[in-house]
């Protein structure tokens, strides 16, 4: 355990110094600040508007920030040729590689938090200081990112950073849109490709599931059995990606 400690410690500091993180962690915070303004130029309910467009912009980037570090946790250690000699050292490879996500996890939980601060004092500045749904719909998003961030790293561990970012952009976009698959699959007449959509549909993962940002944004209460439903699914479905993970890494040969 204090081996994977120190790995996850590691990745976390690595992670901390990695410009990709900086510029996307940037361009959230410019997100944020500019949804200041749009309390002017907004028509309709706007401080809806407001509130939508801050928590959409913590979700896609926190969602840029999971996939571009995740996919190079396992390449980045390959081109630097750090992969032999940790590989070399008494150290379980499924620890090492259990351990680098959970130091990008760390990272992940220590970029929603500052972004979940600074969203408390530009809406707080505007509309007074934000309800608990939209903290609920936050750790949801976590859980969202705490997935995608397994599938990532499943990826890295086989796949160049290139082909793992467009790997896991998939599983993004699909999983946004997973319900639309379905409802796409039972519209056609053809039986093949209705059983096509109908296996992707209970393979991939549901991402929807973790959105409760509209609920939030409204000021209406999720229940709290449709929340514990998302949580077992993420961690369930997390930890079955991560076991797919391990295996391979552990299969894996770098000579």
């Amino acid at each position: 355990m204090s081996q994977m400690l120190a790995v996850a410690v590691n990745t976390f500091r690595e992670a901390v110094r990695d410009k990709v993180l900086h510029s996307i962690l940037f361009f959230a915070v410019l997100l944020l600040v500019v949804s200041l303004g749009m309390q002017e130029i907004t028509i309709g309910d706007q401080a809806k508007v407001v509130r939508g467009v801050a928590l959409g912009g913590i979700s896609l980037m926190g969602g840029l920030i999971a996939i571009f570090l995740g996919v190079g946790l396992v390449w980045k250690e390959i081109e630097r040729k750090t992969i032999y000699t940790l590989a070399s050292k008494p150290v379980a490879r499924w620890r090492l590689l259990l351990g680098k996500y959970l130091g990008l996890w760390l990272t992940l939980a220590a970029e929603v938090g500052i972004l979940a601060l600074l969203y408390t004092v530009v809406i707080g500045s505007q509309q007074g200081l934000p309800s608990m749904d939209v903290y609920v719909a936050i750790g949801m998003l976590m859980m969202e990112l705490t997935l995608l961030c397994a599938w990532a790293t499943l990826f890295s561990t086989f796949a160049a950073p290139t082909t793992a970012s467009a790997y896991s952009l998939c599983i993004y976009l699909i999983g946004h849109f997973s319900d639309d698959l379905k409802l796409f699959g039972d519209r056609s007449d053809d039986p093949t490709f209705k059983a096509l959509c109908g296996v992707l549909y209970r393979v991939l993962p549901n991402l929807d599931v973790f959105n409760v940002r509209a609920e939030a944004v409204h000021g209406i209460a999720v229940p709290a059995s449709e929340l514990l439903w998302a949580l077992a699914y993420g961690g369930g479905y997390t930890a079955v990606v991560l076991l797919v993970a391990m295996v391979v890494f552990e299969r894996r040969d770098f000579k």
